[in-house]
């Protein structure tokens, strides 16, 4: 259920852990504590997003950061960004884009103003100033009218990353594509302002992932044509190729940038180590009875535990080191097609504070450990029946109060009749039919 108030809210996101925002097609998106799976905020418009398409951003003057969800409209085609309120229900700003947009990454705040990057179906991406909601700039990333098909930014925020459907990863530099003034100079608006571009695949590019590190980090990308492939992010030199059994539609790396750990649409976790010697890999399955594909995969705990979460909307907590579920799974309603794993603390901080951790950062504080994370979430699950329970009673005695109610009616009822016959003397009304004292038929 949607969360009742803007009070109720902030006590719920109040304090460490992570949180689940997921966005299902025509559905309004929704954020969940991944902890017990108890909805904490539901932001009133519904949204037709695609993967990639959810973003946290911080606009200058605002007293809590937005939801920014990519969306298309289902009877025109034409295409908006929505941003949502945390913390009211009031309807959601629309942004309008030149054209449809699906893949969202937030800039890091700057001075007055932020940032929102959105890639296009031209292949290009725009960026939508904050609080103004204009589009500040327009650059290509991929040519031929690929279509942008993934965004994500350095942990430092200084390097952009696009995946496109033509293979192609390009790496921009975030302050030369925010740099506004240089539209003037750029012989042509279809200048490639790319730092470098690398051929990666033979097929659309399905996700980007940044390590830690800033320009030093690795960067992971995965594709329809079943690979995932690490290079490295300040020139793109090649360091292996992962040969998946199917395509990753998410990926996430570890706090220390060792292991890939990649959701496919086989519905399982793939698992592989970055070090270039190694050879082996692992995976399991993590999607329930179904082998619906994962859509999103996601650190908590400092990397200690894995969010996973499939299209058909069932959300799981897994163990690393044994690849052990820890917590009981809970279901989203609808069919999912984007999910994000966030601080707590960041959702609850002021706008200027609003980051996206790449590593799931420290939450969860006191249930670091397999057997401390199940007692919490017995304790969770076991307040949860007791607050059904005070419902069932507190519907139990409406009910016994409804039914006292109309047997008191009944027995008026009666009283009158009784009341009525004594008074005629023991006779029915109709005992006696004129005053001539001629009994009736």
């Amino acid at each position: 259920m949607a969360a009742s108030s803007s009070s109720s809210s902030s006590q719920q996101l109040a304090g460490d852990g992570e949180l689940i925002l997921a966005a299902c097609h025509g559905r309004p998106v929704t954020a969940y504590d991944a902890l017990s799976g108890h909805v904490v905020a539901e932001f009133p418009a519904p949204v037709n997003t695609s993967r990639h398409g959810l973003a946290v951003v911080a606009a200058p003057g605002a007293a809590a950061p937005f939801v920014a969800a990519s969306h298309v409209c289902p009877v025109t085609g034409a295409g908006s960004v929505l941003l949502l309120h945390w913390w009211s229900r009031a309807p959601a700003r629309s942004l309008p884009v030149p054209e449809p947009v699906a893949p969202l990454v937030a800039a890091p705040r700057g001075g007055s103003h932020s940032h929102l990057l959105a890639g296009g179906l031209s292949g290009r991406v725009h960026a939508i100033a904050l609080p103004s909601g204009d589009v500040a700039r327009s650059f290509r990333a991929h040519g031929g009218s690929a279509p942008v098909s993934c965004l994500e930014l350095s942990d430092d925020g200084s390097l952009l990353v696009s995946g496109g459907y033509d293979g192609e990863v390009a790496v921009f530099v975030l302050l030369s594509v925010l740099d506004v003034d240089a539209d003037a100079d750029d012989a042509s608006v279809s200048a490639d302002l790319s730092l470098y571009r690398v051929p990666a695949h033979a097929a659309p590019v399905t996700c980007v992932a940044c390590g830690r590190g800033g320009c030093d980090a690795v960067v992971a990308t995965a594709s329809m044509d079943g690979t995932c492939k690490v290079w490295t992010l300040k020139d793109g030199s090649h360091l292996r190729t992962l040969t998946l059994p199917c395509t990753a539609f998410s990926l996430t790396l570890d706090h220390l940038a060792a292991r890939l750990f990649a959701g496919g649409s086989d519905g399982r976790v793939h698992v592989a180590s970055l070090s270039p010697a190694a050879i082996t890999s692992s995976s399991w399955h993590a999607s329930g009875n179904t082998n619906a594909a994962l859509v999103g995969v996601g650190m908590a705990n400092g990397s200690k535990n894995l969010v996973t979460c499939t299209e058909d909307g069932e959300v799981s907590v897994w163990d690393i080191p044994s690849g052990l579920l820890l917590a009981a799974s809970f279901r989203i309603s609808g069919a999912v097609t984007d999910v994000m794993v966030i601080k707590k603390s960041a959702a609850a901080a002021a706008a200027g504070d609003m980051v996206r951790p790449r590593d799931g950062g420290v939450g969860f504080t006191g249930v670091r450990d397999g057997e401390a994370w199940r007692r919490a979430g017995e304790a969770a699950r076991m307040e949860q029946t007791r607050r059904e329970s005070e419902v069932e009673k507190a519907r139990s005695v409406e009910l016994v109060e409804m039914a006292v109610g109309g047997y008191r009616r009944c027995l008026r009822l009666m009283l009158r009749e009784v009341t009525a016959t004594v008074a005629g003397g023991g006779r029915r009304p109709n005992d006696v039919s004129s005053s001539d004292g001629h009994v009736s038929d």
